[in-house]
């Protein structure tokens, strides 16, 4: 089965009726996310990366279901753009405008990170400008909760992007590992935690999406 297509990464926030999706068994679980990620090859479907750890798993529709067709796997950075609220309120991100794409945005990251860069001496580099708030402000997740109704998903507008200035976790140290696998052969998964781009806390004042 081939991976759902996808919108084109955008920073956005989730509906509130979505932020705390129900979750069947923990064994049913790492059954449905090892299909995942088998049929995804371990791969994000925004920016192309692929680590055998760390990998999270989101939906792709408005529906509650946690059916594989209602899934697909995206790499750590990539999560924490689709969910803004929760990572301004971390400070992991910032939000500024740019000329590069989201996608370009991560993917030069990565790139420097594996590097040896800095975030700091990576984001001087991405051709920022401000935005219509301060790059760490919540207001950017709040206004979208409180304008999207009943819509899955809503997003900022263009070229508003999001730039890390604190994600640690950039899936690099298993690449390794990763290029000795031929394409499509399954990996071995031992993954049950969560990135925190992935699980908010229920007790966070800001908007989660």
């Amino acid at each position: 089965m081939g991976k759902r297509k996808l919108p084109v990464l955008r920073p956005g926030v989730t509906s509130p009726d979505l932020w705390y999706p129900k979750r069947p068994k923990a064994t049913e679980w790492e059954r449905i996310r090892k299909t995942v990620l088998e049929r995804d090859n371990w791969t994000c479907v925004f920016c192309k990366h692929r680590a055998r750890k760390w990998m999270n798993l989101h939906h792709v529709s408005n529906s509650g279901s946690n059916s594989p067709k209602h899934l697909a796997v995206v790499c750590v950075a990539c999560h924490a753009v689709l969910h803004i609220g929760y990572n301004l309120g971390l400070g992991i991100i910032e939000i500024w405008k740019s000329k590069l794409s989201q996608v370009e945005i991560v993917r030069r990251t990565r790139e420097g990170i594996r590097k040896g860069r800095t975030l700091t001496s990576i984001k001087k580099s991405l051709q920022l400008t401000r935005g219509p708030l301060p790059p760490k402000s919540i207001g950017y997740a709040n206004g979208l909760v409180a304008k999207m109704g009943r819509a899955h998903r809503a997003y900022l507008k263009e070229p508003l992007r999001v730039v890390f200035v604190k994600l640690k976790r950039w899936q690099i140290e298993d690449e390794v590992s990763i290029l000795r696998h031929p394409p499509n052969k399954p990996l071995q998964t031992d993954e049950r935690r969560t990135s925190v781009a992935a699980k908010p806390k229920r007790n966070s004042r800001a908007a989660r999406g």
